[in-house]
């Protein structure tokens, strides 16, 4: 039985994906494009971001007239705001080429079938389903091959998390879990050690270096500071050299020459003094930047694994969903193949799933002619299964 679902424009509510055609009706401007984002708001011109998602275009329309009003950029604004492409509708199940599909007024559950390619075809005969079902065998086996790999990947990522060398298949992701359990792994375990061992060596390493170099540049400071001590003091004393003959300069118990060579001395002892300076920031600044390259490495390497970790994470789930539905089909061919004299009787059921603005999802059941929503649901399976 079907289940009438047409609406009239007036009572459709925008959502996430509506794409409106917006226009001042008082001037030359050609219309503009504003689409409803994931936050549920368009944007307008002159007055930027307003929220429209699960409102009718009538009350768009209003809320939008206020908006320039409010904020005093039209006296009486003469707006025009209509849908142009609404969000797609989904096609899921016994069909071809499942997907999204673009959404126009009066598409029926038949037309959106037609569009992912029409029902899924059962295997013709016999041989034809033997092959059929070798071949979903085999799927079925390589995705729990992959999972199995993918959990120890991600179990040995923890592992390098945590600076072990050994792998725990307690960090397994639990959607992996139940498929690494009384499973022979040593062979795959003893693989994942090697290159989590060989990674621990090279981080090892490669932080060494960067604390020796931290070490040696921290030594060299300390040096530095102490001849800077040193040169201070030997500053001191030409200093007070450079007085005392100074004096006797004025008292003429000394010559010319000898007040200067010690000015000479004095600032050959400054610029001493000067050049050390300028060395210990250079070393300082070396200092920091080592440290910084060791901070990041440690980040570098934390984020680069916990990225990882979430790809196997997602792998896992892809390759859990490619195992159930091999799973589904093979036992829809089960079916089909327990009753050949009912083989050209196959009927389909239509399910169609809503998730309008601002109300609970429902699901109904529709026929071929039911017409759809945008953003519907459509999931075709096989009557009786």
């Amino acid at each position: 039985m079907g289940v009438q679902s047409t609406a009239s424009a007036a009572e459709y509510r925008l959502s996430t994906g509506d794409e409106l055609t917006f226009d001042f009706l008082d001037d030359a401007e050609l219309p503009v494009k504003a689409t409803v984002a994931g936050d549920g708001e368009a944007q307008f011109p002159l007055i930027g971001a307003v929220r429209v998602v699960g409102l009718t275009i009538a009350e768009a329309l209003e809320k939008l007239r206020n908006e320039y009003r409010s904020r005093e950029i039209l006296v009486d604004p003469k707006l025009s705001l209509n849908i142009s492409t609404f969000r797609p509708i989904f096609v899921l199940g016994e069909v071809r080429n499942p997907g999204s599909f673009p959404f126009y007024s009066g598409l029926t559950v038949e037309q959106a079938i037609g569009l992912a390619g029409g029902p899924q075809v059962v295997a013709a005969n016999a041989s034809d389903r033997l092959i059929a079902r070798a071949r979903l065998r085999g799927e079925i086996e390589g995705a729990v091959s992959e999972i199995i790999h993918e959990a120890v990947y991600a179990a040995r990522l923890a592992a390098q998390l945590k600076a072990s060398g050994k792998i725990d298949l307690n960090d397994v992701p639990p959607v992996a879990s139940d498929y690494v359990k009384d499973v022979p792994l040593s062979g795959v375990i003893e693989v994942e050690e090697k290159i989590l061992k060989a990674d621990l060596a090279a981080n090892k390493s490669q932080t060494q270096i960067l604390s020796e170099s931290i070490a040696q540049a921290e030594g060299g400071i300390k040096i530095l500071d102490e001849l800077v001590v040193q040169q201070n003091e030997v500053l001191k004393n030409t200093e007070e050299d450079l007085a005392r003959i100074g004096v006797l300069r004025k008292r003429e118990l000394n010559t010319e020459s000898e007040l200067s060579r010690a000015k000479n001395n004095a600032s050959a002892e400054k610029a001493q003094l000067l050049q050390i300076f300028a060395t210990l920031a250079r070393s300082r600044q070396e200092l920091s930047e080592l440290k910084l390259q060791l901070v990041k490495l440690e980040a570098d390497r934390e984020k680069e694994i916990l990225t990882q970790l979430q790809e196997r994470e997602i792998a896992i789930k892809k390759l859990i969903a490619t195992k159930q539905t091999a799973e589904e089909q093979m036992l829809l061919m089960a079916a089909v193949a327990a009753d050949e004299s009912k083989k050209n009787q196959v009927s389909y059921t239509y399910e169609i799933r809503r998730n309008p603005v601002g109300a609970k999802p429902t699901s109904l059941q529709a026929s071929t002619l039911t017409e759809l929503l945008p953003g519907d649901v459509v999931v075709v399976s096989i009557a009786g299964m």
